[in-house]
């Protein structure tokens, strides 16, 4: 199945609308909230309740994250603007919200560098050369073009 999320249907823009600025500089997710993300990333497509629930209580004896803080998760998240709530049509469980991310996982990891404290522009060639530092067989000479094409998309 093929799933196409449109911000438009989303909940959150009834409130304002996604942006990347945040009302925080610094967002610091608790281990359930990314539990959360990472499970919401994984999926590849929005997740309702009863399936995020699955996959979370799969094995019980370590839960992603307690039952009973589901919303309290869901709407954080939805606060940062990290995921969105879509409504389906239709009756029944089926068509329940259902739950994606706004950003992907580099992005979350890129956001957590840039609003950093003391983050500067600057630093940026440095945490690359880092990146490839801590990264086993990180073939510099293919991945600089590429690192060069997604920079030039982000203009």
């Amino acid at each position: 199945e093929t799933y196409t999320l449109s911000l438009h249907d989303a909940l959150p823009i009834l409130s304002g609308g996604y942006s990347m600025k945040r009302k925080k500089p610094y967002i610091r997710l608790t281990n359930s909230e990314f539990a959360m993300m990472q499970l919401l990333w994984e999926a590849g497509r929005p997740l309702n309740r009863a399936e995020i629930m699955e996959i979370a209580l799969r094995d019980p004896e370590n839960p992603l994250f307690a039952k009973n803080s589901f919303h309290v998760i869901i709407n954080n998240l939805i606060g940062y603007q990290f995921i969105a709530a879509f409504i389906n049509d239709g009756p029944g469980r089926k068509n329940a919200r259902r739950f994606a991310p706004l950003l992907t996982r580099n992005e979350y990891a890129g956001l957590q560098i840039a609003t950093t404290e003391h983050y500067k522009a600057s630093d940026i060639p440095e945490i690359v050369a880092a990146i490839f530092k801590y990264t086993k067989d990180a073939d510099k000479e293919e991945l600089l073009p590429k690192i060069e094409e997604a920079v030039r998309r982000c203009k």
